[in-house]
C-alpha cells in the first residue's frame, strides 16, 4: 500500500529543455505532496538514472534516440514499485495500445490543464491507473487502422522484459532441447543454481510453466538462435 503521506517522487524522460523546466516547476510546486527527484535526456540515460534513484513515478516522452521508446517504458515498467506515466502531445503519433501493453500506467495530453497532470501522477502512485481521454480515441484510432491484435502486443511485451542473459539461456534450451541444466551452465559459463534462477523468472515474466512450455512458446514466437529476436531492454546479471 503506497503511503499517502510520503512524498511522490517524480523522474523526468524528455529531450527538451523547455518540457523538463515547465515539469519541473509544476512538479516541485506542489512539495512536500510531489518533488522531481531527477531528469534524463537520454534512454540510455534514463535506465541508469531510474535504477540509481528509484522513483515513486517516471514521467516518459517518446522522442528520436538510438534505444526503442517501447522497450525503454517495458525496461522501466519491470520494477513494479515504479510508475510509467506517458506524457503525450495532442498530434503527436504514439502507439498508445503498444505503449500499455508494454506496461505504462497512464497516459495524458500535453494540452491539458497542470492540475489534470498533477491528478494524473497521484492517481497512477496511488490506483495504479492515469487514464485520460486520450486513450479511448488513440486505442480506437489504432486498432481500427492498423488492426493490431492486443494479444500479439501483449506478447511481445512480455518478451521485452527478458533480459539478455534469460535469452541466451532459451537459445540454449531451444538449441539442445535434452541438455542437461549442468552443460547448459557449462556452456553460458554460469552456475546451475544461476540457470534455475533464471529459469524461473523466465517462466514468471512469460506465464509458463515448466521447461516445455517454454520450448513450445520459443518455437512458436520465433526465441530460437536461428532467428533475430526482438531486442532485450537491458542486460541482466549473471
Amino acid at each position: 500500500m503506497p503511503d499517502h503521506k510520503k512524498t511522490i517522487r517524480v523522474m523526468l524522460i524528455d529531450c527538451r529543455p523547455l518540457v523538463l523546466m515547465g515539469l519541473h516547476d509544476v512538479i516541485n510546486a506542489r512539495k512536500p505532496r510531489m518533488e522531481v527527484s531527477g531528469h534524463a535526456t537520454t534512454y540510455t540515460h534514463a535506465l541508469d538514472l531510474a535504477d540509481q534513484l528509484r522513483p515513486d513515478v517516471v514521467f516518459f516522452s517518446f522522442f528520436p534516440d538510438a534505444l526503442s521508446p517501447l522497450e525503454v517504458v517495458a525496461g522501466l515498467a519491470r520494477n513494479s514499485e515504479m510508475k510509467v506515466l506517458v506524457l503525450k502531445g495532442l498530434y503527436e503519433a504514439i502507439p498508445v495500445a503498444e505503449v500499455m501493453e508494454a506496461g505504462a500506467r497512464g497516459i495524458v495530453l500535453a494540452e491539458d490543464p497542470t492540475e489534470s497532470i498533477i491528478r494524473a501522477i497521484i492517481q497512477v502512485h496511488h490506483h495504479d491507473t492515469g487514464l485520460d481521454r486520450a486513450w479511448s480515441g488513440e486505442l480506437s484510432d489504432y486498432a481500427a487502422t492498423r488492426h493490431v491484435s492486443l494479444r500479439c502486443n501483449k506478447e511481445r511485451a512480455k518478451q521485452a522484459r527478458l533480459t539478455l542473459r534469460e535469452r541466451e539461456l532459451i537459445y540454449a534450451i531451444v538449441g539442445d532441447p535434452s541438455a542437461k541444466y549442468m552443460s547448459i551452465a557449462e556452456r553460458l559459463g554460469i552456475s546451475e543454481h544461476t540457470v534455475h534462477n533464471h529459469l524461473s523468472n523466465i517462466y514468471q515474466k512469460l506465464d509458463l510453466i515448466n521447461r516445455i512450455d517454454l520450448l513450445m512458446y520459443a518455437l512458436k514466437h520465433g526465441l530460437t538462435s536461428g532467428e533475430e529476436p526482438p531486442k532485450s531492454t537491458r542486460a541482466g546479471p549473471d
